[in-house]
Protein backbone atom coordinates (compact mmCIF):
# COMPACT_ATOMS: atom_id res chain seq x y z
CA UNK A 1 0.00 0.00 0.00
CA UNK A 2 1.16 3.72 -0.57
CA UNK A 3 1.17 4.66 3.15
CA UNK A 4 3.23 1.89 3.51
CA UNK A 5 5.66 2.52 1.28
CA UNK A 6 5.98 6.32 2.36
CA UNK A 7 6.85 5.03 6.09
CA UNK A 8 9.68 2.50 4.00
CA UNK A 9 11.05 5.09 2.01
CA UNK A 10 10.54 8.49 3.89
CA UNK A 11 14.10 9.48 4.26
CA UNK A 12 14.18 9.95 0.60
CA UNK A 13 10.83 11.50 -0.06
CA UNK A 14 11.16 16.09 -0.28
CA UNK A 15 8.32 17.59 1.16
CA UNK A 16 6.74 17.93 -2.25
CA UNK A 17 6.42 14.65 -2.99
CA UNK A 18 4.70 14.08 0.62
CA UNK A 19 2.11 16.94 -0.17
CA UNK A 20 1.62 15.02 -3.30
CA UNK A 21 1.46 11.85 -1.78
CA UNK A 22 -0.84 13.12 1.35
CA UNK A 23 -2.79 14.09 -1.39
CA UNK A 24 -2.92 10.68 -3.79
CA UNK A 25 -4.21 9.31 -0.20
CA UNK A 26 -7.02 11.29 0.27
CA UNK A 27 -8.30 10.93 -3.25
CA UNK A 28 -7.26 7.50 -4.35
CA UNK A 29 -10.34 7.04 -6.99
CA UNK A 30 -9.73 9.97 -8.63
CA UNK A 31 -5.83 9.85 -8.73
CA UNK A 32 -6.06 5.95 -10.45
CA UNK A 33 -7.55 7.42 -13.20
CA UNK A 34 -5.13 10.72 -13.86
CA UNK A 35 -2.54 10.80 -16.18
CA UNK A 36 0.97 11.62 -14.98
CA UNK A 37 -0.04 14.87 -15.98
CA UNK A 38 -2.89 15.63 -14.56
CA UNK A 39 -1.64 14.94 -11.22
CA UNK A 40 1.53 16.81 -11.86
CA UNK A 41 -1.03 20.00 -12.68
CA UNK A 42 -3.46 19.15 -9.85
CA UNK A 43 -0.33 19.27 -6.67
CA UNK A 44 1.75 21.93 -9.06
CA UNK A 45 4.60 19.33 -9.37
CA UNK A 46 6.46 18.91 -12.63
CA UNK A 47 5.83 15.74 -14.57
CA UNK A 48 9.47 14.69 -13.80
CA UNK A 49 9.07 15.27 -10.48
CA UNK A 50 6.24 12.89 -10.35
CA UNK A 51 8.00 10.61 -11.86
CA UNK A 52 10.75 10.69 -9.63
CA UNK A 53 8.52 10.28 -6.65
CA UNK A 54 7.54 7.27 -8.13
CA UNK A 55 10.72 5.65 -8.38
CA UNK A 56 11.71 6.79 -5.21
CA UNK A 57 8.68 4.42 -3.77
CA UNK A 58 9.83 1.63 -5.71
CA UNK A 59 8.05 1.59 -8.88
CA UNK A 60 9.31 1.59 -12.18
CA UNK A 61 7.51 3.89 -13.33
CA UNK A 62 4.22 5.97 -13.50
CA UNK A 63 2.26 3.58 -14.78
CA UNK A 64 2.89 0.71 -11.96
CA UNK A 65 2.34 3.39 -9.53
CA UNK A 66 -0.98 3.71 -10.83
CA UNK A 67 -2.23 0.24 -11.10
CA UNK A 68 -1.17 0.06 -7.33
CA UNK A 69 -3.71 2.80 -6.67
CA UNK A 70 -6.19 0.76 -8.66
CA UNK A 71 -5.63 -2.80 -6.58
CA UNK A 72 -5.73 -0.67 -3.34
CA UNK A 73 -9.38 0.18 -4.57
CA UNK A 74 -9.89 -3.24 -5.01
CA UNK A 75 -8.62 -4.18 -1.94
CA UNK A 76 -10.61 -1.70 -0.20
CA UNK A 77 -13.64 -3.01 -1.98
CA UNK A 78 -13.09 -6.34 -0.87
CA UNK A 79 -12.86 -5.21 2.54
CA UNK A 80 -16.07 -4.04 2.72
CA UNK A 81 -17.11 -6.77 2.60
CA UNK A 82 -16.23 -7.86 6.06
CA UNK A 83 -17.67 -7.01 9.31
CA UNK A 84 -17.48 -3.79 10.39
CA UNK A 85 -17.37 -4.65 14.10
CA UNK A 86 -14.19 -7.05 12.75
CA UNK A 87 -12.77 -4.18 11.21
CA UNK A 88 -12.41 -2.04 14.58
CA UNK A 89 -11.37 -4.72 16.81
CA UNK A 90 -8.95 -5.25 14.62
CA UNK A 91 -7.92 -1.80 14.52
CA UNK A 92 -8.26 -1.09 18.54
CA UNK A 93 -5.64 -4.16 18.77
CA UNK A 94 -3.42 -2.42 16.62
CA UNK A 95 -3.87 0.78 18.21
CA UNK A 96 -3.31 -0.68 22.04
CA UNK A 97 -0.06 -2.85 21.14
CA UNK A 98 1.28 0.48 19.37
CA UNK A 99 0.58 2.31 22.55
CA UNK A 100 1.97 -0.74 24.93
CA UNK A 101 5.39 -0.14 23.30
CA UNK A 102 5.36 3.35 24.33
CA UNK A 103 7.40 4.43 27.48
CA UNK A 104 4.60 6.76 28.72
CA UNK A 105 6.05 7.73 32.43
CA UNK A 106 7.63 10.88 30.31
CA UNK A 107 4.69 12.21 29.39
CA UNK A 108 2.70 11.90 31.76
CA UNK A 109 5.35 13.83 33.94
CA UNK A 110 5.14 16.75 31.21
CA UNK A 111 1.58 16.54 31.22
CA UNK A 112 1.71 16.48 35.30
CA UNK A 113 4.12 19.38 35.34
CA UNK A 114 2.74 22.03 32.38
CA UNK A 115 2.22 25.37 33.54
CA UNK A 116 -0.26 24.94 30.44
CA UNK A 117 -1.29 22.08 28.49
CA UNK A 118 -2.21 23.32 25.02
CA UNK A 119 -4.26 21.07 22.84
CA UNK A 120 -4.45 21.36 18.89
CA UNK A 121 -6.60 19.72 16.32
CA UNK A 122 -7.16 19.10 12.52
CA UNK A 123 -10.04 17.24 10.80
CA UNK A 124 -13.96 17.05 12.71
CA UNK A 125 -13.06 13.43 14.64
CA UNK A 126 -9.88 14.49 15.91
CA UNK A 127 -11.14 17.63 17.05
CA UNK A 128 -14.13 15.60 18.74
CA UNK A 129 -11.22 13.46 20.72
CA UNK A 130 -9.52 16.26 21.98
CA UNK A 131 -12.46 17.80 22.87
CA UNK A 132 -13.30 14.44 25.26
CA UNK A 133 -9.94 14.47 26.29
CA UNK A 134 -9.87 18.10 27.54
CA UNK A 135 -13.07 16.60 29.60
CA UNK A 136 -10.94 14.21 31.05
CA UNK A 137 -7.95 15.81 31.88
CA UNK A 138 -10.43 18.29 33.75
CA UNK A 139 -11.80 15.49 35.97
CA UNK A 140 -8.17 15.03 37.07
CA UNK A 141 -7.39 18.77 37.74
CA UNK A 142 -5.75 19.64 34.55
CA UNK A 143 -6.62 21.98 32.32
CA UNK A 144 -6.44 21.54 28.64
CA UNK A 145 -6.56 24.43 26.58
CA UNK A 146 -7.72 23.56 22.79
CA UNK A 147 -6.76 25.98 19.92
CA UNK A 148 -9.65 26.78 17.75
CA UNK A 149 -7.70 27.23 14.66
CA UNK A 150 -4.43 28.08 12.80
CA UNK A 151 -4.51 31.97 13.54
CA UNK A 152 -5.08 31.57 17.29
CA UNK A 153 -2.15 29.46 16.93
CA UNK A 154 0.01 31.48 15.60
CA UNK A 155 -1.41 34.26 18.30
CA UNK A 156 -0.86 32.07 21.01
CA UNK A 157 2.61 30.84 20.13
CA UNK A 158 4.07 33.93 21.70
CA UNK A 159 2.67 33.19 25.11
CA UNK A 160 4.06 29.65 25.02
CA UNK A 161 7.08 28.06 27.28
CA UNK A 162 9.70 25.69 27.53
CA UNK A 163 7.13 24.54 30.92
CA UNK A 164 4.07 23.86 28.73
CA UNK A 165 2.93 21.28 26.43
CA UNK A 166 1.44 21.39 23.23
CA UNK A 167 -0.65 18.18 22.46
CA UNK A 168 -1.40 17.82 18.20
CA UNK A 169 -3.85 15.42 16.74
CA UNK A 170 -3.61 14.58 13.31
CA UNK A 171 -4.38 11.86 10.93
CA UNK A 172 -1.55 11.94 8.74
CA UNK A 173 0.97 14.29 10.63
CA UNK A 174 1.92 16.21 7.66
CA UNK A 175 -0.21 19.94 8.45
CA UNK A 176 0.86 21.67 5.60
CA UNK A 177 -0.35 25.32 6.74
CA UNK A 178 0.89 24.80 10.15
CA UNK A 179 4.56 23.11 9.74
CA UNK A 180 6.25 26.95 10.17
CA UNK A 181 4.44 27.20 13.71
CA UNK A 182 5.60 23.69 14.93
CA UNK A 183 8.97 24.20 13.28
CA UNK A 184 8.68 27.62 15.71
CA UNK A 185 8.04 25.35 18.92
CA UNK A 186 10.64 22.63 18.02
CA UNK A 187 13.15 25.88 18.02
CA UNK A 188 11.51 27.67 21.23
CA UNK A 189 12.28 24.29 23.13
CA UNK A 190 8.32 24.15 23.70
CA UNK A 191 7.93 20.38 24.41
CA UNK A 192 5.25 18.61 21.94
CA UNK A 193 3.26 15.76 21.36
CA UNK A 194 2.17 14.12 18.33
CA UNK A 195 -0.81 11.94 17.97
CA UNK A 196 -0.69 10.59 14.37
CA UNK A 197 -1.78 7.73 12.28
CA UNK A 198 1.44 7.32 10.31
CA UNK A 199 4.71 6.52 11.91
CA UNK A 200 7.26 8.65 9.76
CA UNK A 201 5.57 12.00 9.05
CA UNK A 202 6.79 15.88 9.60
CA UNK A 203 5.04 16.30 12.90
CA UNK A 204 6.00 13.39 14.70
CA UNK A 205 9.84 14.19 13.26
CA UNK A 206 9.47 17.54 14.74
CA UNK A 207 7.64 16.22 18.12
CA UNK A 208 9.36 15.60 21.62
CA UNK A 209 6.80 12.70 22.02
CA UNK A 210 4.77 10.68 20.17
CA UNK A 211 2.04 8.81 20.26
CA UNK A 212 0.80 6.27 17.24
CA UNK A 213 -2.93 4.85 16.29
CA UNK A 214 -4.62 3.11 13.77
CA UNK A 215 -7.48 4.19 11.57
CA UNK A 216 -9.00 2.38 8.84
CA UNK A 217 -10.98 4.05 5.69
CA UNK A 218 -14.07 2.07 5.54
CA UNK A 219 -15.21 3.34 2.46
CA UNK A 220 -17.90 5.50 0.57
CA UNK A 221 -21.25 5.52 1.45
CA UNK A 222 -24.28 7.88 0.76
CA UNK A 223 -21.95 10.00 -0.60
CA UNK A 224 -18.97 10.48 1.86
CA UNK A 225 -16.28 8.92 2.79
CA UNK A 226 -16.57 7.09 6.05
CA UNK A 227 -13.47 6.10 8.44
CA UNK A 228 -13.08 4.44 11.77
CA UNK A 229 -11.42 6.39 14.29
CA UNK A 230 -12.11 3.77 17.49
CA UNK A 231 -8.41 3.67 17.55
CA UNK A 232 -7.70 7.23 17.99
CA UNK A 233 -10.46 6.97 20.63
CA UNK A 234 -8.87 3.91 22.54
CA UNK A 235 -5.11 5.14 22.81
CA UNK A 236 -6.74 9.05 24.18
CA UNK A 237 -8.75 6.75 26.64
CA UNK A 238 -5.64 4.92 27.48
CA UNK A 239 -3.73 8.14 27.65
CA UNK A 240 -6.15 9.48 30.29
CA UNK A 241 -6.45 6.25 32.40
CA UNK A 242 -2.40 6.44 32.64
CA UNK A 243 -2.62 9.86 33.40
CA UNK A 244 -5.06 9.34 35.89
CA UNK A 245 -2.57 6.90 38.10
CA UNK A 246 0.00 8.34 37.53
CA UNK A 247 -1.14 11.35 38.91
CA UNK A 248 -2.53 9.78 41.91
CA UNK A 249 0.40 7.70 42.65
CA UNK A 250 2.34 11.67 42.79
CA UNK A 251 0.12 13.25 44.96
CA UNK A 252 0.33 10.24 47.19
CA UNK A 253 4.17 10.40 47.63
Amino acid sequence: MIKDLMNKYFDKLTEGDLDTLNYVLHHVEECSQMSILELAKTCAMSKSSILRMTQKLGFSGYSEFKYSLKSELEIADNQLNKDFFEIQVNEFEISRKMFQNIQMEPIYEQIYSANTVYGFATGWGQKNVLEELARKLMSCDKLLFIIPAEREFDVILSRMSKQDLVIIISLSGDLIHQMDTIKQLSILGIPTLSITSLRNNKLAELSTYNIYFESTKLGKFYGYEHRSFIGLFSILDLLYLGYLDYSMKKEKA
